[in-house]
């Protein structure tokens, strides 16, 4: 069920404690009520996950079986079968997921503009870096043709960074939408990789629409203000 992350429901917080019960948690999406039986047990075992790599990983590896995503190359699922582009697909979410954040740019204020501006620039610097070196040059992804765990966990801010930066930022003659950037900087890897991301057709049907993002960044925006003042 989608959660209106400003008017949580009861019944959502009250889960999400279930999963995280550390003190203070703030109540986040997603959130995975799994349900399993065990074997031999007559009681449906019950578990609740968060995190959104957590919860990705766990999807992966419990429907994610070979065949079918990726056009019938038998590339297989979301985790790779060796070992070590497993470790690739997470070092490259540890190290890049944060680079397409905007908060921090939708945020800042006079001075603090440009300094935030640099600071997303050389994120984006660094995912090029990652993907040139560490990359498989035979095709657009990290892995080359295969469409990853790491492609799956960066793909909704990748798609809000592009809706949401040159909606709220776009008139100040600044490049902020991150293929813009990437012809300014000449970040030609991570370029053909944002591209193949967004063009994904997995990611194209799964991405939130539009017109709902805009509003509830403007919402969002708007609650910031409230507590500013």
């Amino acid at each position: 069920m989608k959660v209106d992350l400003q008017d949580k429901p009861q019944d959502f917080v009250d889960l999400y404690r279930r999963s995280n019960p550390l003190p203070g948690a703030r109540a986040k999406v997603p959130l995975l009520h799994v349900v399993e039986s065990e074997a031999g047990g007559s009681k449906p075992a019950e578990s609740v996950l968060c995190e959104s790599l957590i919860v990705a990983e766990f999807v992966a590896e419990r429907f994610g079986g070979g065949g079918g995503q990726d056009g019938g190359s038998g590339l297989g699922g979301l985790l790779p079968p060796v070992l070590v582009d497993r470790a690739r697909s997470r070092l490259f979410t540890e190290l890049c997921g944060s680079a397409f954040s905007y908060f921090p740019l939708l945020r800042a204020k006079g001075d603090k503009l440009e300094t935030s501006l640099e600071t997303y620039k050389e994120g984006l610097i660094g995912v090029d870096a990652f993907l040139a070196e560490v990359g498989d040059d035979e095709g657009p992804f990290l892995l080359g043709r295969r469409f990853s765990l790491a492609e799956c966990s960066a793909a909704p801010f990748l798609q809000r960074a592009c809706t949401i930066l040159p909606e709220f930022m776009g008139s100040g003659g600044r490049p902020v939408h991150p293929i813009e950037v990437c012809d300014e900087l000449g970040l030609v890897r991570l370029r053909r990789w944002i591209e193949a991301v967004l063009e994904r057709p997995s990611v194209e049907s799964t991405g939130v629409p539009k017109d709902e993002m805009i509003r509830s960044t403007q919402k969002m925006l708007e609650r910031f203000a409230a507590m500013e003042e």
